[in-house]
């Protein structure tokens, strides 16, 4: 896929689109989705028993199958067959290397992230996260801010790692410089990127309100719950994969045809 050189200016309103458009891709190809889902999950379950490695190859690996999962989107995007080996796209290119760079960088973004969350909580934590040990009663308030905090420092990770194998990958930039783009990027557009998320929440609380109603009719057993919940997650997240893919084609995308409206000619510059 061609992208822009410089990344364009939405308005705000462009950005409550983007999951439409996730579920959208995901309707035409629900088999294929469900298909490469769980070749991924598989795959995931497999490396978490591999003791300490298991913790550090699913975030080596994360944008680089992140580039993955959006390569399958615009594959369905293009009336083209979603195939499994598209998920390791990013990984036999020619720009593997830099791929995997961004992995580390990752890596080392959350390992500062739960470095902070140590000094809060005396690692109560990453406990809970890494080895599954919950909170005791008195560690509960620490945790708490402990997770807030450690939310409010993800999302300029965020904010960085969005488009950044896709610049990586189709436009060949360097990993720092990516990352720099992908961030200001997003920062330019930060009013269609709340909008997202504003629809994200309103989302996700349709479905909670909804399935504690179901449960309260029907009183479910845990193990009936997660039945339910299972395809819920595999469904929202070929959407969310989607979505990311629509919003570098909406930032990105040289298409003119397929252009949303622009707010403005403003445009980070290199380092």
């Amino acid at each position: 896929m061609q992208l822009r050189s410089e990344p364009r200016i939405l308005e705000s309103k462009v950005g409550q689109g983007w999951l439409a458009d996730g579920f959208r891709l995901f309707h035409r190809q629900p088999l294929g989705w469900t298909l490469i889902l769980f070749i991924y999950w598989a795959a995931m379950l497999m490396a978490a028993f591999i003791p300490i490695f298991g913790l550090i190859l699913p975030l080596l690996l994360t944008p680089g199958l992140s580039m993955g999962f959006i390569e399958i989107s615009r594959a369905i995007d293009e009336r083209r067959s979603p195939k499994p080996p598209l998920l390791i796209t990013a990984f036999i290119s020619s720009q593997a290397k830099s791929i995997l760079m961004l992995g580390i960088w990752y890596i080392l973004e959350i390992v500062a992230i739960l470095l902070v969350s140590l000094l809060i909580d005396d690692g109560a934590l990453m406990d809970w996260i890494t080895a599954g040990e919950m909170p005791k009663p008195e560690q509960i308030a620490a945790v708490q801010t402990a997770g807030v905090v450690s939310f409010a420092l993800y999302i300029p990770v965020m904010m960085a790692f969005w488009f950044a194998p896709q610049l990586v990958l189709w436009s060949g930039y360097s990993p720092v410089k990516a990352l720099f783009y992908s961030f200001f990027a997003v920062w330019r557009n930060k009013g269609a990127f709340v909008r997202y998320a504003i629809t994200w929440i309103g989302l996700t609380l349709f479905i909670g309100v909804f399935m504690a109603l179901f449960n309260e009719i029907l009183d479910m057993k845990p193990n009936t719950v997660t039945a339910f919940l299972f395809p819920i997650t595999m469904i929202l997240m070929a959407v969310a994969h989607g979505s990311f893919y629509a919003s570098t084609k909406a930032v990105f995308g040289t298409s003119e045809d397929d252009a949303p409206s622009e707010s403005g000619p403003e445009h980070p510059e290199s380092p």
